[in-house]
C-alpha cells in the first residue's frame, strides 16, 4: 500500500511539506488504515489542514476502499461542495488512476446510472460515495462510514457565539451521530477559537488520548478519541 505522503506528492506534485505536514499525514494515514477510528486535530489557519483532511484524504480513503461511504461537512454547504469538487478532480486524474485503478467516477454522461454532482459522487461498480453538506444540513437516508468535519465554525466571531455553538452541538448529536454505525470513523479538524467548541464539548464528555509519541496510537480505546494539536508559533 502506498503511504499517504507518497500518494499526496504523486497527485499534488507541487506540495511543499514542512515537518508538521509529514506528522499530520502520518496520522491521517493511521486513520485511513482504521488504526484510529476517532481523530481530532487542531491547527492554525493557513497551514494546509483542509488540503490534507478534506481534499487528499477522501480520495485516498476511496482508493483503499471503493465501497466506503464518506461525508464531508463544513460551516457552509458551498465550502463543503468546493472540497467535494477538489476530490473529484483528484479521482479523475491520471496519477490517481495509476495508483487506484479500481476507483473511478462518472465522466460526462457515462455510466448514466451513477450520480455525479457538486455535492455527491458515486464510485462506479462499488457502493462507495462522497457526500458534502453544510453545518446544520440534512443527511436523511444516508448511512455514513466515515465523517470528515472540517472547520464547522467560519471564524472567531461564530465560535464565540453561544447560539452558533449550541446549534452546532445539536446538529452533531442529532444528525451526524445518528447517520453513523458502530464501525464508522470520524475526523474533526479545526482551527480552535473557543474552549467550548465541538472539540471542547467532546473532550468534556468522552475519553481522549493526546498524541505526544507514536506509541500513543495504540493506546486509544474503541470509543475514545486521539487528539493532535499543532500550536501556532
Amino acid at each position: 500500500m502506498i503511504s499517504f505522503t507518497d500518494y499526496a506528492l504523486a497527485v499534488y506534485p507541487f506540495l511543499e511539506l514542512e515537518w508538521f505536514h509529514r506528522t499530520y499525514y502520518r496520522v491521517l494515514e493511521a486513520f485511513a488504515e482504521g488504526r484510529v477510528r476517532r481523530l481530532m486535530i487542531s491547527m492554525p489557519p493557513q497551514h494546509g489542514k483542509s488540503v490534507g483532511a478534506t481534499t487528499l484524504l477522501p480520495a485516498y480513503l476511496l482508493g483503499l476502499d471503493p465501497d466506503l461511504r464518506i461525508a464531508i461537512a463544513s460551516y457552509s454547504a458551498s465550502l463543503a461542495s468546493k472540497f467535494n469538487r477538489r476530490v473529484q478532480r483528484i479521482l479523475c486524474s491520471a496519477e490517481y488512476g495509476e495508483l487506484f485503478p479500481d476507483t473511478t467516477i462518472k465522466r460526462g454522461s457515462k455510466p448514466p446510472e451513477y450520480i455525479r454532482t457538486a455535492d455527491e459522487v458515486e464510485i462506479v461498480g462499488h457502493e462507495g460515495s462522497l457526500l458534502s453538506v453544510g453545518r446544520e444540513g440534512s443527511l436523511t437516508g444516508n448511512r455514513v462510514d466515515c465523517f470528515l468535519l472540517d472547520d464547522l465554525y467560519k471564524d472567531a466571531m461564530e465560535a464565540n457565539s453561544p447560539l452558533v455553538r449550541e446549534n452546532c452541538w445539536e446538529w452533531y448529536t442529532s444528525v451526524v451521530r445518528t447517520r453513523m454505525h458502530n464501525d464508522s470513523r470520524e475526523l474533526l479538524v479545526f482551527t480552535r477559537w473557543h474552549e467550548e467548541d465541538l472539540i471542547g464539548m467532546l473532550r468534556q464528555r468522552e475519553p481522549v488520548v493526546e498524541l505526544r509519541m507514536w506509541e500513543d496510537l495504540e493506546r486509544v480505546s474503541a470509543d475514545g478519541w486521539l487528539a493532535l494539536n499543532f500550536e501556532a508559533l
